[in-house]
C-alpha cells in the first residue's frame, strides 16, 4: 500500500478500539522499513540457532549498559516484548544494585 493508504487503515482499525481515534487523529506517517537502505526490516528476526547462542549474551548487564526492547524478548517486533524486555531489564538491575 502506499504511505497514506497505510496511515488511513491505521486509523480505520484503531477507530474499531478506539471510536474517537478518527476524531483526535491529526496526522500521521508510514514507514516501509524493510525498504529502507542498510536497515532490512523493522524488528529482530531470531532463528532458533542464533537465540541460542546469543540471545543471553545480548540481554546481559554489560558493565553500565544493559539493552531492553522487542529485540531483546521473546516476542520480536510486539509492543508487547518491547515492555516485557524492559520490565525484565529493571527486574535484573534491581536485583544487582540491591546485591551490591
Amino acid at each position: 500500500m502506499p504511505p497514506a493508504e497505510r496511515v488511513r487503515k491505521a486509523v480505520e482499525y484503531g477507530a474499531q478500539i478506539h471510536p474517537q481515534y478518527r476524531e483526535e487523529f491529526e496526522n500521521g506517517i508510514s514507514v516501509a522499513w524493510h525498504r529502507v537502505p542498510s536497515n532490512l526490516g523493522c524488528f529482530g528476526v531470531w532463528s532458533d540457532a542464533a537465540r541460542a547462542e546469543h540471545y543471553r549474551n545480548l540481554c546481559a548487564i554489560d558493565g553500565r549498559i544493559l539493552l531492553a526492547g522487542e529485540h531483546a524478548s521473546e516476542l520480536p517486533g510486539w509492543q508487547e516484548g518491547a515492555v516485557l524486555s524492559a520490565l525484565d531489564a529493571i527486574t535484573r538491575l534491581h536485583q544487582r544494585v540491591v546485591a551490591a
